[in-house]
């Protein structure tokens, strides 16, 4: 991880309402941590006390203090540290974090891209860095880092090898990207789309729109944006672009590729060929073709490392079980990205098609019908055989459709039995959920048999 200086912490100190330390060499160099569990034998590190839900740093930091460190960023201002400890205390650790990476990426000279949308931003995100490999050096945001701690980390990461960083960012309330937007300062912005995703906390596709285009404030001078032409509140963004002086705005549109195959298509006269599933994902190559030709790659280029694209762990992989297909889809769910996947599961060539399918968490209000919705669809589509129901709000999925049907509240043993039961020759079987149900418990479990 990249190093800030004293001279850093005392700038950041300075915006919020609270004292600073004096320190005579304010050029000293310092790592940033925030976990108490890293190594601290050198002096040369600043600990930042970060809260959440289960956790609170504050409590560790006289442990971090005993291995060594003398720099600290508290927010309890309760906990009194030796007169050799140089301490700041903050209320909001988390966003003096964001700051202090904020002025890490202003010592280099480089490229910023963030990327955000309710689904698809990692597959975007990933498409995105591998054909932006093909000219430059990038540093791309890895795993799950994708929220106020995790974005921050990754621009501490940045050195001077790099020519382009870029950088996923997720929320699921008001905010969130506004402050992610300080620490990225980018140069251009990816809005994927805008769904019910989080719904049940931004009540509204509206305030959905709004929550993503926050990713336009903090934006370098001549920033651009990329969006499709037929997304979701567009007028709504266009607004907000607007707002921040954005005009550079980059909108495609999926007719621009004819597709000749399931993995094959054509974009101005370049033939590419990939092993991304379902047509949904089309769009995702083609939001990132429109980053490669902002950023002048070769279209060639990147039609040749295309074929080199292999999907996320628990995203979309596929792989086989006792002759069952098994498309694992496991690390997120929401109604568009699960319609999405049932239609490919629904154009399956296997006899048999089987969907396993978890809460999508973080969708469903008093007046809101997701899953039930999902049941309908179900219905609809009239060839998935049989569908495998789990979770409280997965009750309406399994209550609506006309399939072969199973319901259980959770992941259980009797559940990973009635998958075993289902894993025969020429079946394929989706399995679907958001990552807090807790599906990877399922994939463990046939990965084992």
């Amino acid at each position: 991880m990249g190093k800030i200086t004293v001279q850093d912490i005392i700038n950041v100190a300075k915006e919020f309402d609270t004292e600073c330390f004096e320190y005579s060499d304010i050029n000293k160099e310092l790592e940033v941590s925030t976990d108490s569990r890293d190594d601290f034998n050198s002096a040369d590190k600043v600990f930042i006390a970060l809260k959440g839900d289960k956790f609170d740093g504050n409590n560790f930091a006289l442990d971090v203090y005993n291995l060594g460190c003398r720099f600290f960023i508290l927010s309890n201002r309760n906990i009194i540290l030796p007169k050799d400890a140089f301490v700041i205390y903050c209320n909001d650790t988390i966003l003096f974090l964001i700051r202090l990476a904020r002025e890490y990426r202003r010592k280099f000279n480089i490229k910023v891209v963030l990327v955000t949308g309710s689904c698809g931003k990692t597959t975007t995100k990933e498409l995105i860095s591998l054909f932006l490999s093909t000219k430059y050096k990038v540093l791309k945001t890895e795993g799950n880092l994708n929220n106020e701690i995790g974005v921050p980390k990754t621009i501490l990461n940045l050195d001077s090898s790099y020519d382009i960083a870029v950088i996923e960012a997720g929320m699921n309330h008001r905010n969130e990207l506004l402050r992610i937007s300080e620490a990225t300062e980018s140069d251009t912005v990816v809005i994927n789309n805008v769904e019910e995703v989080h719904i049940a906390y931004l009540g509204s596709l509206e305030n959905i729109a709004l929550a993503k285009s926050e990713t336009l404030y903090n934006t370098q001078k001549n920033a651009s944006l990329i969006i499709s032409k037929d997304i979701r509140e567009k007028d709504t963004i266009l607004k907000e672009a607007n707002k921040n002086n954005i005009e550079n705005i980059i909108e495609y549109d999926i007719a621009d590729i004819t597709k000749i195959d399931d993995n094959t298509f054509k974009y101005k006269d370049v033939l590419f060929n990939h092993n991304l599933i379902g047509d949904f994902n089309l769009k995702n190559i083609l939001t990132a073709l429109k980053v490669a030709e902002l950023y002048n790659i070769n279209l060639e280029d990147v039609s040749n490392i295309l074929q080199t694209y292999k999907n996320q762990k628990n995203r979309m992989e596929i792989f086989n079980i006792n002759g069952a297909t098994i498309i694992n889809d496991c690390y997120n769910s929401n109604p568009v990205a699960l319609k999405n996947m049932l239609m490919f599961l629904s154009k399956r060539i296997e006899s048999k098609k089987i969907a396993v399918i978890g809460d999508m968490l973080e969708t469903e209000m008093d007046n809101t019908h997701f899953h039930r919705d999902i049941g309908l669809f179900i219905n609809e589509l009239k060839n998935i055989d049989v569908v495998i129901a789990c979770g409280e709000c997965s009750k309406d999925i399994y209550d609506i459709v006309n399939s072969e049907k199973y319901y259980f509240k959770s992941v259980d043993d009797k559940l990973l039995l009635k998958i075993k039961s289902i894993l025969t020759v020429d079946t394929a079987i989706l399995i679907k959920a958001s990552f807090g149900v807790g599906f990877a418990k399922i994939i463990d479990y046939i990965k084992e048999l």
